[in-house]
């Protein structure tokens, strides 16, 4: 049986994942989430997009969640406007979450998210699990 060991890093506006494990033949995984925006919205309830960038300096892995806890939902958008089920984190690539192609859909919010909040998330990964982030409040283009 494999052991992993696993530690979460806080480093420079980022939360970083290291999967390390016990057995050689087993690859390291190592998953930056920036943490990103979000788009203000006028009122509780409206739905708003959420953005980050996901360096990956190991093995490939793969974004199968997200969780904002100030909306009812959280899904992740593919460029066509549909939900995804997971992303695929290339080895060594980045992958960038953007309003015009693969985003965070907020839906339900609590409350309306003002210019300037600063919004806790989660992303989760396959292999790097569950890493904390948050998501700074813009103005909508």
């Amino acid at each position: 049986m494999k052991i992993l060991q696993f530690a979460i890093l806080l480093s420079a506006g980022a939360m970083v994942a290291v999967i390390s494990p016990a057995a050689a033949e087993t690859p390291i995984t190592t998953i930056v989430a920036h943490h990103g925006s979000v788009y203000q919205t006028d009122k509780a309830g409206d739905p708003t997009e959420g953005f980050l960038e996901v360096d990956n300096t190991g093995a490939a892995d793969t974004l199968v969640a997200a969780n904002c806890p100030i909306a009812d939902t959280t899904q992740i958008i593919g460029p066509d406007g549909k939900p995804l089920t997971s992303v695929a984190i290339p080895a060594l690539q980045n992958v960038t979450l953007t309003a015009k192609g693969i985003h965070l859909l907020l839906e339900g919010t609590h409350f309306s998210v003002q210019y300037g909040s600063i919004i806790p998330c989660s992303v989760t990964f396959r292999n790097a699990g569950t890493l904390s982030i948050f998501l700074y409040a813009t103005p909508k283009p």
